[in-house]
């Protein structure tokens, strides 16, 4: 095989490596928030709603976390069209 090659093989081995990497993560993003809105789906079709002390200790666990309490770690809205005005997109709680 002459050099060429070699480096043309490396270089679509390396891109298709680094491309399926970028796919796997966007793809566990996807079903995790996915999962998360069917379960908020499926406790408000329970007719379940939290009361303010269960609202307050989900909020204080996910700061513990290091999660977003408005957007619970998101960075987005439910149906991902915006930006949480709280943290700013990145998910992360940040103390005022």
């Amino acid at each position: 095989m002459n050099k060429a090659k070699f480096w043309m093989t490396c270089t679509v081995i390396t891109i298709g490596f680094l491309s399926s990497c970028s796919i796997q993560e966007i793809f566990s993003d996807t079903v995790e928030f996915e999962t998360n809105k069917g379960l908020q789906k499926a406790q408000k079709s329970k007719g379940s709603h939290p009361s303010a002390k269960q609202q307050a200790k989900e909020a204080e666990r996910l700061k513990q976390e290091g999660k977003c309490p408005s957007c619970r770690g998101f960075g987005k809205t439910p149906d991902g069209r915006y930006t949480c005005i709280v943290c700013n997109g990145t998910g992360r709680y940040q103390e005022k």
